[in-house]
């Protein structure tokens, strides 16, 4: 009884695959998407380094531990420059 070699796989999968990729999806609202992560005016967010003294960040700590449901540091600050520039009329 002879045996035969297993059979190649096509490589159409390869192809169909990369179509996939290539024919992508559609999201069920890009521009409420883009206009949520860039906030409200749509510009884009700017990275930004900032150097926060250490007994300042321990305030900081504490102001976020006392809130009654945790955020992100990150939110936490952003929150607390909006306050500022609309106390200030910004």
């Amino acid at each position: 009884m002879p045996i035969t070699p297993r059979p190649k796989e096509k490589s159409a999968a390869a192809v169909d695959v990369d179509a996939l990729i290539a024919r992508g999806g559609s999201v069920a609202s890009e521009t409420d998407a883009r206009e949520t992560a860039a906030g409200p005016k749509g510009k884009d967010p700017t990275p930004v380094v900032l150097r926060i003294p250490a007994d300042l960040l321990e305030r900081i700590e504490g102001a976020r531990a006392a809130r009654p449901v945790r955020i992100p540091r990150h939110t936490w600050l952003l929150e607390a420059v909006a306050e500022k520039l609309e106390r200030d009329g910004v």
